[in-house]
């Protein structure tokens, strides 16, 4: 009996002292904090409920310990990489002439009409932002401005090679896209592309510093040796000082292009996306050997139309037909067109020549948009 009678009296006590703790939290929780005093005694190795010996530390005459502000010490300063940043994303294109400030318009509109969530960014050229010059780029800028589209302006100096034709000579200016620091993540695209889908979920990819779609056109494969080549008319970037300073460098040094530059540099550190959906050319309708874009799944039979449908974007890319914005002869648009048998039949889930009604229709959706959205230009 007396020790059934001493348990139920530890178990007592044990719970009054339980309620009178529980109590006191709450009390002190309702009135903004637990008093430092009352977590130590918890936070401190030495208590011992069974010693008689041990007493609770004063409160009454110790000073207040406070921690360091980091808001109006000018001692200590925060770190300013983007790895300490909430996250924050944009879009990016550059544009280095009035047909590609058309090609941006069209495809920011695109994305804003698919609903995307995070900033569009314009990179162009400073020279353009002279409020004193009568130049259309600068009327362009000017109503692009005010337009509905709330882009994000950032000017800057254009970045060319002398080397190769013009059409690409100015690219390397996409590399700016490396210096807005002040998102955590750029998803840089060239303008000569069309956005087909929503691109949103790309962001989410793993941490990299740089992640790019393999060229896959231009992969080959020769005694069991894989000669892959990184693409870079998309980029996936975290914007950082010191590697748009190493990029820019690795360019006007080298005299390269773009796509040069990346591989020079990131070819063996880069992170790879999967070039399927958001590395598609046009000129992959016109071909007949679909495996390197198929890939891995070689074997897989190709399906022009679901390809477009579950693409980001399409890249302009059927040389030597011209870009879509330059005039081409009849000719030129007939020798590209993508081949039409008299024996294609139309199938359930395919139309009959399949491949030249989704090429002609990327071609057809450009013309209509260059319409729409680029009058806001006023050029």
């Amino acid at each position: 009996m007396l020790v059934s009678f001493r348990r139920v009296a530890v178990v007592t006590y044990a719970v009054i002292v339980f309620i009178a703790l529980t109590t006191y939290g709450i009390f002190w929780r309702k009135h903004g904090a637990i008093p430092i005093s009352f977590l130590n005694i918890f936070g401190n190795p030495t208590f011992n409920s069974d010693s008689p010996d041990t007493k609770l530390p004063s409160t009454t005459n110790s000073p207040v310990t406070k921690l360091p502000s980091t808001t109006n010490s000018p001692d200590i300063k925060l770190p300013s990489t983007t790895e300490q940043m909430a996250s924050r994303f944009a879009y990016a294109q550059y544009a280095t002439s009035l047909d590609y400030l058309c090609n941006t318009v069209i495809n920011f509109n695109r994305l804003k009409n698919l609903g995307v969530q995070y900033d569009m960014v314009l990179i162009y050229p400073k020279t353009w932002d002279d409020e004193k010059t009568k130049a259309r780029e600068a009327k362009a800028i000017r109503n692009l401005r005010s337009s509905h589209l709330d882009i994000v302006l950032r000017p800057f100096n254009v970045l060319s090679t002398e080397k190769g034709d013009s059409t690409w000579r100015d690219s390397l200016t996409k590399f700016h896209a490396f210096a807005l620091t002040d998102y955590t993540r750029v998803l840089a695209f060239d303008s000569d592309s069309l956005v087909l889908n929503n691109m949103d979920s790309l962001f989410l990819a793993p941490d990299s510093p740089v992640a790019l779609p393999r060229a896959y056109w231009l992969t080959e494969r020769n005694n069991g040796t894989v000669t892959q080549i990184l693409g870079s008319h998309l980029m996936l970037i975290e914007p950082n000082t010191h590697l748009y300073e190493k990029i820019v460098n690795e360019a006007t040094q080298s005299g390269e292009f773009d796509m040069e530059v990346m591989n020079e540099l990131f070819k063996d550190s880069a992170m790879i996306l999967p070039h399927r959906r958001i590395a598609l050319l046009t000129g992959e309708f016109r071909a007949k050997d679909h495996r390197k874009y198929l890939a891995p799944d070689e074997e897989e039979e190709w399906n022009p139309v679901n390809e477009l449908n579950m693409a980001f974007l399409v890249h302009f890319s059927d040389w030597p037909l011209p870009k879509p914005w330059k005039s081409h002869s009849e000719a030129q648009w007939e020798a590209a067109l993508p081949e039409c048998l008299d024996n294609d039949k139309e199938m359930p889930d395919l139309p009959r020549c399949a491949d030249r009604m989704v090429w002609t229709g990327i071609y057809s959706d450009y013309d209509r948009d260059k319409a729409a959205y680029c009058q806001i230009l006023g050029i």
